[in-house]
Formats: structure tokens, C-alpha cells, sequence
């Protein structure tokens, strides 16, 4: 009993730490740009009535689903007239996810323990606390983070055999994300399975619940629209059948196996192969998390973040081989010994890298931008009519929820794949386009050209290695402009190094 509540008090500690660690996180560094432009920038163009939708709204291969959660929050602000702070704005709409991701992570650790057995249950719960993945992503505002919680739920209500529940969790997945079918098809062996008798009334009230949020998500999204919008239909000919991922980068197709699974597991990946040996149950987990993992690998576009929604899956099986190593290392005495030692150590090591990840990526990795924006919201406060100019990638930078005020003038690089970019060439103004990446961007003639229809800016937002280009090509056209303020923004030299605030000299 003793070892229960012990056990009980570190979960909630660690829930704890894990909670505050991942909000605190999001104050400091950025992820990536869809954490803003699917959710906090789309809701603020909903409730402001201007702003800047990027070309997957026009679309329509977002739900609104996400965004309308966050303007229901701006609509009760503005009740009390706040609706214009950073908490409302951003803050707000983080912790509502965070919370959700809480909900996923007790969810998981009852699925762990209802599909592995509660001692291996408790062991997957601890690698999922621990790790950074799970922390650094926890309150962003980013489908795959949202889909994940869905996951972690869902998978418990399909252990215990709550398969009608389970079919509305999924269809609610589902519409927000299409891909979440991934991750579910390999299951539908299993689900018949758990149908039992009267299998054709079970399975039509499944259908039934899995219709509700998908006819929701249709009439919410044809609304928004104003017309017919079957954005997982959308989703799937733009990414699959036109192979419109490919736009935003090509990955080997072994990429998840050398770089995006070490990258999340660490040590652990070493136990990994080996569930396909393990209890049934762990054998079969292992099955649908190795499809999905080969699905996506024949996707052209790749990013570690798509490896969330599977993650639920990943840290069980690696519990349950750790566990029959133990198990089977004590049946022959050979626990205490070299074989011993590397389970210890390969657990120990992926504590201390997951600790150290979460700090060095979560508070010292692509933390510039945030405090560039804090900067010239603080800023522009007392003007009445600030012009900003961000001359950075296109969405690189959360713009009107991160900068707002009711008179600003924003300009910023747009991009969209080359069947939407004619959503932003047809503007009356000229408009900065991002082609094909900001190293084909022609910083002269653009500042040239944008200052023959606009004032010059009170501040621009750039990072450090345009900066010279910047301040050339604005000294050419007769404006004098230097670094005010330089913020540190990564140590790593794919990123940008620095982020700065120019100002008239």
C-alpha cells in the first residue's frame, strides 16, 4: 500500500511539474508557425474583422473547430472589455490546450496500465512524463498536440470497451485531423473483435456517434465558408492526391527512423523492436505503431511533430520490453549484472536527455521572437497609428495576436503553394511575396517598391543575417534605420541566431 501512495504522490508531482514546466515554455520559444496560424491569428480575424488568413483557409482544409473554441473565449473577454491583452489573446487559448493535454496524459496512464498491466503501466507513465516531446508540445496550439489528447482518451475508452464514446472521440479526430485514420486502421481488426454479439446494431451505433462532430464539423465549416466545405476531403486531394505537401520540403523516407524516433526516444529506441516479442497486446501495439510509422514515411513532407498523435503507442511497448528484460534478467540472476546495468542506464540516460532537452529547447531555442514581439507590442502602446514591418519568413512570426493594436500598420512576407498564390497577388496595394523560400526574396526592390505606396515603418522585426540588407536597401531609398534591440533566438546554425528591432536613427 505504501508503494501505491508513493507512487500516486510522485504522478501528481510530476503531472504538476510537467503542467507548469509546459506553459512556461510557450512564454519563451516557438515551435512552429502553425501554433499561431491555425488557431490564435485565425480567431483573431474572426473577431477583430482584420488580420490575415494564411491560403489553407481559402482552402479549406482547416476546421474551424479550433479556432471558433479561441474566439469563444475573445467574444466573453470583450464582455469585460480585455479582449486586447496578451492573457486573452494567447495565454488563455494555451492553457485551455494544456488542459486538455492533461486529460490525455491521465488517459494514457489508465490505457497503459489497462493494456500492459499496472506495474509496465506505470513505468510507460513515467517515460511519458518525462519526456520533453510531451512537455515542449503540451499547451501549443498545433492539431497534432490536439490530436495526440484525442488519441490518449480514445485509447482507453477502446480498452475497456467503450466503443461508442470511442467512435465519437474518433470521429471528433478525425475531422479535425484526417490523418488520424493513420493511426486507426490497423486497429479495425481488434474493434470488430470487441463488437461481440449483435455486431451489425453495435456497429451502426458506432457509426452514429462517429456521425455526430463529423456532420458538426461540416455544417460549422460550410458556415465559415459559405459553401459546401468537406475539409477532410479537402485535406486528403490536396496532400495525397496532388501531392501538395512536397511545397513545403522533401524527406528521405527513412527520415522517422534516423532522426525523428531517436529524436523523441532516445535510448529507448533500442527496446523498440523488440515488442514485436513481447505479450500479445504489446505485439499488436507494436503492429499499428510500426504502420503508421511506415505510412508517414511515404509521405513526402516530414516533421517530428507528426510522430505525436503515435506517441500514446510508442512509450507502452517500450515500458512492456523493459519490463520482460527485468522480469526474465531476475528468472535467471542475471538482473544484477551487465545486463542489469544497461537496462538501469539506458532508463537513467533517457531521464537525464529528456531533463535537459526540455530546458534547452523549451527556454533556450527559438526564444527571440517572443521577446521581440513583447518588445514592440510594449512599445507601440502609446502611439496612435505604429507601422511595423516584419521582414522575416513568411509566418515565421506571430503577427496581430502577438503585436495588437487597433490602428497598426502591418506589413509581412506572405507565401502559399502556387495554385494559391494568386489569393494575395491580386491586392490593390503591392504586396511582399515569399516565392520559393526567403533566400529568393529581393529585399531592395520589395522596401523599394512598398515605400512608393507606404509610409516608412516605426519599427521592422528581422532576424540578424538580413539585417544589413535591410538597412542597405532602406538607406538607398533615403530612410536611416539601426539595430535598437538584438535578441539571442537560437544556438543552433540552421536557425536564425538572433532576432532585432530596428528603429529610425
Amino acid at each position: 500500500m505504501d508503494r501505491i501512495k508513493n507512487y500516486r504522490q510522485g504522478a501528481q508531482i510530476a503531472f504538476a511539474l510537467k503542467f507548469l514546466l509546459a506553459i512556461a515554455i510557450t512564454r519563451f520559444s516557438d515551435f512552429v508557425p502553425d501554433e499561431h496560424w491555425q488557431s490564435t491569428e485565425v480567431a483573431y480575424v474572426l473577431h477583430f474583422g482584420r488580420g490575415h488568413l494564411t491560403w489553407e483557409w481559402y482552402a479549406n482544409i482547416r476546421s474551424y473547430i479550433p479556432p471558433l473554441i479561441i474566439l469563444i473565449v475573445y467574444k466573453i473577454a470583450s464582455v469585460f472589455n480585455c479582449d486586447g491583452s496578451f492573457v486573452i489573446l494567447v495565454k488563455v487559448p494555451q492553457i485551455l490546450q494544456l488542459a486538455l493535454s492533461a486529460v490525455g496524459w491521465n488517459y494514457f496512464s489508465r490505457f497503459a496500465s489497462a493494456r500492459v498491466g499496472s506495474n509496465t503501466g506505470k513505468l510507460a507513465t513515467i517515460f511519458m512524463l518525462v519526456s520533453w516531446f510531451t512537455t515542449f508540445c503540451g499547451a501549443r496550439l498545433i492539431s497534432n498536440q490536439t490530436e495526440m489528447s484525442l488519441n490518449c482518451i480514445a485509447l482507453y475508452l477502446f480498452e475497456i470497451g467503450d466503443l461508442a464514446k470511442f467512435s465519437f472521440i474518433m470521429g471528433l479526430n478525425f475531422a479535425l485531423r484526417p490523418t488520424a485514420a493513420i493511426l486507426w486502421l490497423p486497429f479495425l481488426p481488434e474493434f470488430c473483435g470487441k463488437l461481440k454479439d449483435k455486431t451489425f446494431k453495435n456497429l451502426l451505433k458506432c457509426l452514429k456517434f462517429a456521425a455526430f462532430p463529423l456532420v458538426g464539423a461540416l455544417a460549422l465549416d460550410s458556415m465559415m465558408t459559405s459553401s459546401l466545405s468537406i475539409t477532410w476531403l479537402e485535406f486528403f486531394k490536396f496532400n495525397f492526391l496532388s501531392g501538395g505537401s512536397a511545397e513545403f520540403g522533401v524527406h528521405s523516407p527513412y527520415w522517422y527512423l534516423y532522426s525523428g524516433l531517436p529524436s523523441v526516444l532516445g535510448p529507448l529506441l533500442a527496446f523498440l523492436p523488440f515488442g514485436y516479442f513481447c505479450s500479445k497486446k504489446t505485439r499488436l501495439l507494436t503492429i499499428y505503431a510500426t504502420f503508421y510509422i511506415v505510412v508517414y514515411s511515404f509521405i513526402p513532407h516530414k516533421e517530428i511533430r507528426f510522430l505525436l498523435p503515435v506517441t500514446p503507442l510508442l512509450f507502452p511497448i517500450c515500458a512492456s520490453v523493459v519490463s520482460t528484460l527485468i522480469k526474465k534478467g531476475v528468472q535467471t540472476n542475471k538482473i544484477d549484472g551487465h545486463f542489469g546495468t544497461y537496462l538501469k542506464f539506458a532508463v537513467k540516460l533517457f531521464i537525464g536527455l529528456n531533463i535537459g532537452a526540455t530546458i534547452f529547447l523549451g527556454f533556450f531555442h527559438q526564444c527571440g521572437v517572443k521577446r521581440a514581439t513583447a518588445d514592440i507590442s510594449g512599445k507601440i502602446s502609446q502611439m496612435d497609428a505604429p507601422r511595423v514591418w516584419i521582414m522575416t519568413p513568411c509566418y515565421a512570426v506571430p503577427i496581430f495576436s502577438h503585436i495588437h493594436h487597433p490602428n497598426i500598420e502591418l506589413e509581412y512576407y506572405k507565401c502559399a503553394p502556387k495554385v494559391f498564390r494568386h489569393l494575395y497577388t491580386n491586392e490593390s496595394a503591392y504586396t511582399l511575396i515569399q516565392p520559393n523560400g526567403f533566400a529568393t526574396v529581393d529585399l531592395h526592390q520589395d522596401i523599394s517598391k512598398k515605400l512608393a505606396g507606404a509610409k516608412a515603418p516605426h519599427f521592422i522585426l528581422a532576424f540578424q543575417e538580413h539585417v544589413p540588407k535591410i538597412i542597405a536597401a532602406f538607406d538607398k531609398a533615403g530612410y536611416e534605420y539601426k539595430v535598437c534591440v538584438t535578441y539571442f533566438h537560437s544556438y543552433i546554425e540552421d536557425f536564425a541566431r538572433a532576432v532585432e528591432i530596428l528603429c529610425n536613427s
